[in-house]
Parts: structure tokens; C-alpha cells; sequence
């Protein structure tokens, strides 16, 4: 987010988070990742254009675009145990964006997920009790720990797959 923040600088980006703490170390000197020149370019955007908070309900809300770049771990149980993501965390704020967004939205799923976990996302956004109108598009990351800004900046491809819109055609 930071580096779509530096490069699009009429553009409001927040990230928001349910762990406070976190957080609190985004808006601080001390980033809870450590990234390569990642430090610099968040402290040239923060507070100009990129936000970190907690008010998930209020980022949903104000959000044209949402980015669900969540944690997948590997499933401890049941089918595919050892194996297959948990996609728990995926379908949780799914239904919670569902709940809240109350205008038209681009939901984009980035975390490392299978293949039709965009139509799973699809599913529960279309049970939307605000009759709310979603795209949902798949944007695999190819990035790596120590060259994300650069592999960010500088990618070898770029996937991004989705519906036809009717409307758009």
C-alpha cells in the first residue's frame, strides 16, 4: 500500500487492521516489517496520502477499492489438513464487507489463495443485505521478502483475472 501511495500521490490509501498494536507501529518509526527501503517510503507518504487505522467498518465503507491481503495459513484440520489453505480469515472479511459496504466496490483478493477462492468471495458478496454491486478480481502477488519494493516497482508480470461485466462490455 505504500508503495501504491508514493506512486499515485492524488490517491487516499488506508490500511486498516484489527490488531491495534500493529498499527500503532505502522504510524510510528519503528514498522512492524522490515523491508528494504520501506522505511523511507512510508515516511514520505504517511500522513499525506497513506493512513493506517483499526476502523475496519469505516474503511469498508469509504473504500472504492478494497485489498484483502490476509494471512493464509496451511489448514490444521479436517480435509486437506497439512495442506490446503485456511481461508477462515479470507471468508470472514468477505462477509464483513457484505455487512458494511453499502456502495459499489472492487474487492481485490492478493493473498496467496487457490484458484476459484475468488468465487468463493464472490458468493458470500453477493448475499449483500444492501443489494451492494461488487467486482472481484484475483491479483496474485510474485513478490519476495528483502526485493518487494522492487519486484513492486519493477515486476515481471502482472496477473490480474476477473468477470466479464455485462454492463461494460
Amino acid at each position: 500500500m505504500a508503495v501504491i501511495a508514493l506512486k499515485c500521490p492524488d490517491i487516499q490509501v488506508t490500511a486498516v487492521d484489527v490488531f491495534a498494536d500493529r498499527i500503532e507501529a505502522w504510524n510510528s518509526d519503528t514498522l512492524p516489517v522490515f523491508e528494504p527501503g520501506l522505511n523511507e517510503i512510508v515516511a514520505q507518504v504517511r500522513d499525506r496520502n497513506l493512513f493506517f487505522s483499526t476502523d475496519i467498518d469505516g474503511g469498508i465503507r469509504d473504500a472504492d477499492i478494497i485489498f484483502l491481503s490476509l494471512a493464509t495459513p496451511t489448514k490444521a484440520h479436517g480435509l486437506g489438513a497439512g495442506k490446503a489453505p485456511n481461508l477462515t480469515y479470507i471468508e470472514r472479511d468477505a462477509r464483513r464487507i457484505a455487512e458494511i459496504a453499502k456502495s459499489e466496490k472492487i474487492v481485490v483478493e492478493k493473498s496467496t489463495v487457490p484458484v476459484g477462492t475468488a468465487e468463493s468471495i464472490r458468493t458470500i458478496l453477493d448475499a449483500s443485505v444492501f443489494d451492494t454491486r461488487f467486482q472481484v478480481l484475483s491479483n496474485p502477488e510474485f513478490m519476495a521478502e528483502g526485493t518487494a519494493i522492487r519486484d513492486l516497482e519493477y515486476p515481471d508480470r502482472v496477473l490480474i483475472g476477473g468477470e466479464p461485466d455485462a454492463d461494460h462490455r
